[in-house]
């Protein structure tokens, strides 16, 4: 930085004289042409001179964007002659001063000491210069009406002070500019909520037969997710569904549900590899309403009733997939499960299998799979599957969901549900299907995303 302007001076002068000399070709007198190459000459020895030491004290020299002035042809730069014969003009800083300063006043220095260069190289050699810095400034290389978004009546007020302004505090005091400074938001909140009603109705005398029934079914989905880009996601479910239907032949009950479910899934992940996440799981699941059979007045489930609970420890695979399309493979190898019936009813105790009376609790190992594939636009198919062992029995759901939008509000659904648990009494095993439990439902109706 110390002898950065003594360079700047020699390499100045050198660069300003070749580059103009290469412009012209005006001939010369013999008188003239002496002179210029005893001028030639002396500015080759300076050229050597610097070369040397520069190539000796490298380390001091430091390039500048504001050195543009002494790159290229000839040039005349009214400013050089402007900053000189200012009232308020004051001498290039020492390089001692200069050594000490940083920053605006450091550029200050720079540019005071190239324009010094410049004064003295066009008072001594005037005919090296082609070109005046007017005619680069009319040249319209970029112009702020052809920028989009760039609104110019804004900037107008700048434009007409821009020879004034020494700070950019000073454009923002006098032009009317609202900063807004807004954090990342990490969380994104979704929603879906559908209604699928059904009727049927027969005569008494319908050649037929039939039974009349109504069918209602709800179904509302929250979610919430956390996600910085980096190294942590929180994905949060809460799924929520109710639905009823009435049957004529069904002489114990005027209606019963037949789906119902509350669903919750907290998943934590820490970023360990590329797509492999430290996990901590924790799902409850539960239903509304009592659940019954057809003709019989006994409950089998109620509010809470029972209420599984699990708490699981393990890895995440989650691979980035285009289109929208998601996929989780949760391998929890230490996983704990509890299942608590909040009703003294010995029916339901003795359904499914209660060691302890009203509360149970296992250690085993889960592996869960989560998928949604954008089939065709509107078609969507989601799966989630889980398998939990005890390593004295085994649990596990695969559950499927095909959903046609056929517009913003009117959806169909296809949802099929194999469930597996060897866990329940021997009179819920089936000859044909052993432990294996099927449901399913077709419905077509209202549905909003939000």
């Amino acid at each position: 930085m110390v002898k950065s302007i003594h360079y700047i001076y020699i390499i100045a002068c050198l660069a300003v004289s070749i580059s103009a000399k290469a412009q012209r070709a005006t001939p010369y007198s013999r008188q003239a042409a002496t002179i210029v190459e005893k001028y030639k000459g002396a500015m080759q020895a300076a050229s050597r001179r610097a070369t040397d030491a520069v190539s000796e004290s490298a380390e001091n020299v430091t390039l500048s964007p504001y050195m543009y002035r002494l790159i290229g042809s000839g040039v005349y730069y009214s400013s050089a002659m402007s900053d000189k014969f200012r009232l308020d003009y004051a001498l290039p800083e020492s390089d001692d001063r200069l050594s000490e300063t940083s920053g605006s006043a450091y550029r200050d220095a720079l540019n005071s000491a190239i324009s010094a260069v410049l004064f003295d190289t066009y008072v001594n050699n005037p005919n090296l210069f082609n070109y005046h810095d007017s005619q680069i400034d009319s040249e319209n290389i970029v112009s702020p009406a052809d920028i989009a978004g760039v609104n110019t009546d804004d900037l107008e007020s700048i434009y007409d002070k821009a020879d004034e302004i020494k700070d950019v505090v000073e454009v923002v005091d006098n032009v009317d500019v609202e900063l807004h400074i807004e954090k990342p938001n990490f969380w994104s909140k979704s929603g879906k909520f559908a209604l699928q009603f059904t009727q049927n109705y027969f005569s008494e005398n319908w050649y037929k037969g039939g039974n009349n029934n109504v069918t209602l079914m709800s179904n509302l989905v929250l979610g919430l997710k956390y996600d910085d880009k980096r190294w942590v996601q929180w994905d949060n479910t809460l799924d929520m569904r109710l639905g009823f239907v009435t049957a004529t032949s069904d002489t114990c009950h005027r209606y019963m549900t037949n789906n119902d479910k509350i669903y919750f899934s907290s998943k934590l992940g820490v970023k360990a590899a590329k797509s492999w996440y430290y996990t901590v799981a924790v799902e409850a699941n539960t239903q509304f309403m009592p659940g019954y059979k057809s003709n019989d007045r006994k409950a089998y489930s109620k509010f809470l009733a029972p209420l599984d609970g699990y708490m699981s420890i393990g890895m995440d695979y989650k691979p980035s997939l285009p289109n929208g399309n998601t996929l989780a493979v949760t391998l929890l190898p230490l996983s704990y499960k509890m299942r608590y019936i909040g009703v003294d009813d010995e029916t339901i105790i003795s359904a499914y299998h209660m060691k302890h009376h009203n509360f149970q609790q296992d250690f085993g190992s889960k592996i869960e799979v989560n998928a949604k594939f954008t089939i065709v636009k509107g078609l969507t198919w989601k799966c989630r599957s889980y398998y939990f062992t005890s390593y004295e029995y085994v649990e596990a759901e695969l559950e499927n969901v095909f959903s046609f939008q056929f517009n913003k509000y009117i959806s169909s659904e296809i949802y099929t549900l194999w469930r597996f648990d060897d866990n329940r009494s021997h009179e819920y095993y089936d000859r044909n299907l052993g432990f294996f439990q099927f449901t399913e439902y077709f419905t077509l109706g209202l549905s909003y995303n939000f």
